[in-house]
């Protein structure tokens, strides 16, 4: 198959999880403003920075109000971190490779984005925020289900997969993050009566408390959580679950020794991974080292299957 089509199914399937999975952060953020209490300052910021997007949001926003925030994470036109942005480049995608995807994938994407389009405004306030948000996760659920039970497992369906796996396992580690972040926070004493609030939080987020439960009988707390959510390879949001969902699709691809030996390098890395000693210092930096080593195998299936040496690889060998 074309080295472009395959790049173009790959950033399909990677926008589509991160217009999922950018909802869920926001909604996340925006429970914990109200299950928190009071003396806990939730720092709308704190999403700029996990979405890298901190100096973009600076050049075109202002103060990081919760307003300002939201309005820039769901509406923005050109911020590669909104949603709407996010829905374009997948529209866009999608549109170009028409022919190798069932008919009516095109239209729920392009239903997608025109939803989101003249909904997101309406969403800037609190009461028709969490409506907004769990619409946007439900209709990029049906969109990615179809795929999955419509698309015939081959090649250009493998491509997808690698693009919503690898922005799952990114998008997971940011979430994590998020509870990373207010559990480090100004007011420990406050959080440490609230924990688990916040830890629950961080499941519902990704749909994942009952899963969890069903692990985890104790009371919920953060070593657990970062436990599951890292190294569970059985629930499909967690970060080792979306990396043997990557090297399955490496393995049904041409030329993917050295996209698999990285991939597996990755997994080593999180199964190391201590969770416990982790939470109490250096958590933080952990995932930020966790999102590098994701870039690591996006840039080797960049070179691998999508740069022109590799079309003439591809060529060479039939």
């Amino acid at each position: 198959m074309l080295s472009r089509v395959a790049e173009r199914l790959y950033w399909l399937g990677r926008y589509v999880e991160r217009t999922e999975n950018t909802a869920r952060l926001v909604g996340v953020n925006a429970q914990l403003l109200l299950d928190l209490p009071g003396p806990v300052e939730v720092l709308w910021s704190s999403l700029l920075e996990i979405l890298g997007c901190h100096a973009d949001f600076a050049r075109h926003s202002g103060t990081a109000s919760e307003r300002n925030v939201v309005k820039y994470i769901l509406a923005h036109e050109t911020s590669p971190a909104s949603l709407v942005s996010a829905l374009r480049m997948a529209r866009e995608n999608a549109r170009t490779v028409r022919e190798v995807l069932p008919s009516e994938a095109w239209e729920l994407v392009n239903q997608l984005y025109l939803s989101v389009r003249e909904g997101a405004e309406h969403a800037l306030s609190r009461k028709h925020r969490q409506d907004f948000l769990d619409r946007v996760v439900l209709q990029c659920q049906q969109l990615s289900g179809m795929l999955v039970n419509t698309m015939s497992h081959r090649e250009p369906y493998h491509f997808l997969s690698l693009g919503w796996s690898i922005e799952r396992a990114d998008m997971t580690s940011r979430i994590l993050d998020v509870g990373c972040l207010y559990a480090s926070g100004k007011h420990p004493e406050v959080l440490a009566a609230h924990e688990n609030i916040l830890w629950m939080n961080v499941l519902l987020s990704l749909s994942a408390y009952q899963m969890y439960r069903q692990q985890v009988r104790e009371r919920v707390n953060g070593a657990d959580v970062v436990a599951f959510l890292l190294q569970d390879s059985a629930f499909p949001h967690a970060i080792a679950c979306c990396l043997d969902a990557i090297e399955h699709a490496f393995g049904q691809l041409p030329h993917h020794r050295w996209p698999l030996l990285v991939n597996r390098e990755v997994v080593r890395y999180v199964a190391r991974a201590a969770p416990d000693l982790l939470l109490n210092a250096g958590l933080h930096e952990y995932l930020d080292g966790l999102q590098r080593e994701l870039a690591r195998i996006h840039s080797q299936i960049e070179t691998t299957w999508f740069t022109s040496e590799a079309m003439s690889v591809a060529a060479e060998t039939g």
